[in-house]
């Protein structure tokens, strides 16, 4: 009996922590481009991004963005991408991060009442889901041309804030730009 309480528990954890580990990620990306071309990128400068502009959110949490920087340079360094100096590069690459408030609901909600009024009694049984808010965060890396056409956009939602010490941050950081860019290039 031990044994099988001890691995329904162990199941559940595993089954948690595997559910939590996941960055809900996609792309789009120009189908007629040839994206072994590029093999260096520099950043989009600030008068050429669109918002939510990374120059904005950079002044706005200073520490997070550096983060994202150098997660998307080591990320692209993996893929044989360096990053150069302005007007060397192939391309720029850049991002946007934004939150929106969203409202969740847990499937499943369950309330049992029972009552005595007077000669009478009562039982109450009520499932509905319960609604609360949320933020969500939305990671937008773009790869763009020199001539400022979008190549590829990758996109993953996850609320990136900051955690109990720097390492962890970085690791969630790491995290999310790393589910992104794993689409990088497409294939």
């Amino acid at each position: 009996m031990k044994t099988i309480i001890h691995f329904v528990l162990w199941s559940l954890v595993t089954i948690t922590l595997t559910g939590c580990s996941n960055v809900p990620v996609n792309q789009d990306y120009d189908t007629g481009f040839n994206f072994s071309s590029i093999s260096s990128v520099e950043w989009l400068p600030e008068n050429q991004q669109t918002p939510p502009k990374a120059a904005t959110f950079a002044k706005q949490n200073p520490l997070i963005a550096k983060r994202i920087q150098i997660a998307i340079l080591t990320e692209l360094k993996r893929k044989g991408i360096t990053s150069r100096t302005p007007g060397l590069a192939d391309a720029y690459v850049t991002y946007h991060y934004s939150t929106e408030r969203v409202l969740q609901s847990d499937p499943f909600s369950t309330s049992v009442g029972l009552g005595v009024f007077g000669n009478h009694g009562g039982f109450m049984f009520q499932t509905q889901p319960d609604l609360y808010e949320s933020k969500e965060g939305k990671l937008i890396i773009d790869i763009i041309s020199r001539k400022g056409q979008l190549l590829w956009r990758g996109i993953g939602s996850s609320l990136i804030t900051e955690q109990n010490s720097p390492q962890a941050t970085t690791e969630q950081v790491n995290k999310v730009v790393a589910s992104i860019l794993a689409q990088y290039p497409p294939k």
